[in-house]
């Protein structure tokens, strides 16, 4: 029997039960199309009402980190899973459920992972009042510009820059106290 025909035969016996190759012995991969298999234990509800929020990750395997938020410090960390610290430690995480199951303090509980949210900001509005207009400023500084400037030329520079540096404070300081007041509407 030629070898090529030995390894057909060796891989037909295997598929029939007759034998086992190492290569076949091995679970097949997951397929990323297929849907999801059904957990063979009922896996616990994440807990609602907690005093931490699973917020994110990123990375896989033994590098991977996970995001917690702490509601009542108002502080959140990255943390490995079964790195410990002084407020939790992370036990696990189930990538198709997004959920981290986290020891605090005896207790045990599971986080899923936040939803984003996502809100309209309020519409920007022209600001109000009156504007000062650039053409003017502009116009004296490019005028004040001399080739051999004389003290007094010098001095008539230095104060449109200083025209100008107070113009467009102005304007920032119109603009900042629009976008507050606008601020506080919103929030009423």
């Amino acid at each position: 029997m030629s070898f090529p025909a030995l390894i057909r035969s060796t891989l037909f016996a295997a598929c029939l039960g007759g034998g086992s190759v190492g290569v076949l012995a091995q679970p097949a991969p997951r397929n990323p199309f297929a849907p999801p298999a059904a957990p063979t234990a009922p896996a616990e509800a994440p807990a609602q009402n907690a005093e931490l929020q699973f917020c994110g990750f990123f990375g896989t395997g033994a590098g991977a980190r996970f995001c917690i938020f702490n509601l009542s410090t108002g502080r959140s960390k990255w943390q490995a899973l079964g790195q410990e610290s002084d407020d939790f430690t992370i036990e696990a995480f189930d990538a198709e459920l997004k959920t981290v199951r986290v020891s605090q303090a005896g207790r045990v509980l599971n986080l899923k992972l936040q939803a984003a949210s996502i809100a309209a900001a309020a519409p920007r509005t022209a600001p109000t009042g009156p504007v000062p207009t650039a053409a003017a400023s502009q116009q004296a500084l490019v005028e004040s510009v001399r080739v051999n400037p004389t003290p007094a030329d010098e001095r008539r520079r230095l104060e449109a820059v200083a025209a100008e540096v107070r113009r467009r404070r102005a304007l920032r300081q119109a603009a900042a106290a629009n976008a507050a007041s606008e601020n506080s509407t919103a929030a009423q």
